[in-house]
């Protein structure tokens, strides 16, 4: 099938619009998720952090033996610089006085600087507690402070150490939080319009370009032509289930079309010998199904390949009865069988009455008699062989000659009869098709006269430089205009069952060449069927 890669692209730019509004909306919502607990873990990370270095320099002995040693201001400003948390600290006496310092923003360390602690940090301390996380008694520019107590080696509260970080850090911070997840939104979009825009075109690719209101159309007008054929079809996926079983194929297994779809085929169609070529994957033809009682059938078994792999089978059907018959029609054997009948039935005849009369001893008139029939049986061969150049054709209408005696009916070919060979306007086969067809039908108009009434069979073949002329004309009973209306249609016929393709295959005919025929009928007068066959532009 042909890839429609110009069809309307709207339900795939849907479908991409779709997937990537489903993907911005799920990225800001897991960015902003993100980004609310990635800033709730890192607050508590850094006062975690604040926290232990405020405990961790109230521990050191440094502070614990002595505040006041010349070593503390070092210790505090080598703390700043080596702690990346840290951007402030800070150590007071017991009664929150600074004693040293350290602002790593400015690298001051006047620890006169400092404002003293507030009562309500040092009472908090005097009760007992070990740290305290305060932002009200923050240096100036610090944004987050932590107190920890300093305990002599006695365990008498001498001190409190501060550490302190300033905004500034803190939206660094945050800065970097923003763009690390900018950037993680910005790839996830990239990801996300990449792998929309694959599904899109893997969609597209998978209804062979077809938009999909369209493709169900197509689909379903396939399937609608499938169903019309006269052939069966049947498929089967690799599991030898039934996936498809159209009308035709329906009637000839006798299988319940809607009711097989799904089933195991040995359920619906115990005989089939169909996944042989799945076995195989050689293809089978003309396979006379037995199995099949009601009807003779022939069948096409193929196995469908899908990548270097079967996936399944398809079985064609075909009426072996019809097909015969079918044939038979289309290249005139039947006619040529029936001449060949009556040229026997005949001759049969002929015999008797030339073995009575020499029994009788009357050999002169047995000879007389062969004489004479066959002078008149050569001058009737020879009055066709004139006109019908055509040996097929010739022999056609001599066979039908015999018949047309036969059956007690007069058959005429007009003296001003022509057909040369090889004509360019109709081949011999499908001469044979379209005259055979037409006298026969003629002989059957004619089989129900009544006694001592006219039965005639009259044909005109006339071929000229521009066309070709062929009627059949009989003295028959007529048809009505209904019946006239339908004598084309396969398988209409006042005849009986298994009749009615004759006229069909006529038209038929006539059609693939070009050709027209119109019938003039009155009842009680008879029949004629005129056709004609012009030159070719």
């Amino acid at each position: 099938m042909q890839n429609h890669t110009n069809a309307s692209p709207t339900i795939y730019n849907q479908v991409r619009n779709v997937l990537l509004l489903g993907i911005v909306i799920t990225l800001l919502l897991s960015l902003v998720a993100s980004f609310l607990l990635n800033l709730m873990s890192e607050n508590r990370s850094r006062d975690q952090t604040l926290e232990s270095s405020a405990q961790v320099a109230a521990n050191m002995p440094l502070l614990t033996e002595d505040l006041y040693a010349p070593e503390t201001t070092e210790y505090i400003r080598r703390t700043v610089q080596n702690v990346p948390s840290i951007d402030v600290f800070a150590v007071y006496d017991r009664e929150g006085t600074p004693i040293a310092f350290y602002d790593l923003a400015t690298g001051q360390d006047d620890a006169t600087a400092l404002a003293s602690l507030s009562q309500d940090i040092v009472d908090w301390f005097l009760a007992g507690n070990a740290t305290l996380i305060y932002n009200g008694e923050a240096p100036a520019g610090a944004d987050r402070c932590a107190y920890a107590a300093i305990y002599a080696d006695d365990g008498i509260l001498i001190g409190y150490a501060m550490t302190g970080i300033y905004i500034r850090s803190i939206r660094a911070t945050m800065v970097r939080m923003v763009l690390f997840h900018l950037l993680a939104g910005v790839a996830a979009w990239a990801a996300g319009s990449f792998l929309s825009l694959r599904l899109s075109r893997k969609i597209k690719d998978n209804l062979l370009g077809y938009e999909p209101d369209a493709f169900r159309r197509l689909f379903l007008q396939r399937m609608d032509i499938l169903d019309s054929l006269e052939e069966g079809l049947l498929a089967i996926d690799e599991d030898q289930r039934v996936t498809y079983l159209n009308r035709a194929a329906s009637e000839i297994l006798q299988i319940d079309q809607s009711g097989a779809l799904g089933k195991l085929l040995k359920d619906v169609y115990p005989h089939s010998t169909i996944p042989r070529v799945m076995q195989t994957g050689k293809p089978e033809y003309n396979i006379s199904l037995e199995s099949i009682t009601h009807v003779s059938v022939l069948s096409d078994r193929i196995p469908l390949w899908r990548e270097g792999k079967i996936e399944g089978a398809v079985a064609i059907f075909r009426n072996r009865t019809e097909v015969t018959k079918l044939a038979q029609d289309l290249t005139g054997i039947q006619h040529i069988v029936e001449a060949l009948r009556t040229y026997t039935h005949e001759f049969t005849n002929k015999l008797h009455v030339i073995l009575g009369l020499i029994q009788l001893g009357e050999n002169q008139r047995a000879e007389e008699y062969i004489l004479r029939i066959t002078a008149s049986r050569a001058q009737s061969i020879d009055y066709i062989r004139e006109r019908i150049q055509d040996p097929t054709v010739a022999a056609l209408l001599v066979g039908k000659a015999y018949r047309a005696a036969e059956l007690d009916i007069r058959f005429t070919l007009t003296p001003a009869s022509t057909l040369h060979g090889d004509n360019p306007y109709l081949p011999a086969m499908g001469m044979i098709t379209v005259l055979g067809n037409l006298i026969e039908n003629a002989f059957d108009a004619l089989l129900g006269a009544p006694p001592g009434e006219a039965s005639e069979v009259t044909v005109s073949i006339r071929e000229g430089q521009h066309g070709l002329v062929i009627s059949v004309d009989d003295t028959g009973p007529g048809m009505t205009e209904e019946v006239r209306a339908h004598i084309f249609d396969k398988g209409f016929s006042t005849k009986g069952d298994s009749r009615g393709t004759g006229l069909s295959l006529v038209q038929d005919t006539l059609a693939a060449y070009g050709g027209t025929i119109r019938v003039e009928s009155e009842p009680g007068v008879g029949t004629s069927f005129i056709i004609t066959l012009d030159d070719q532009p």
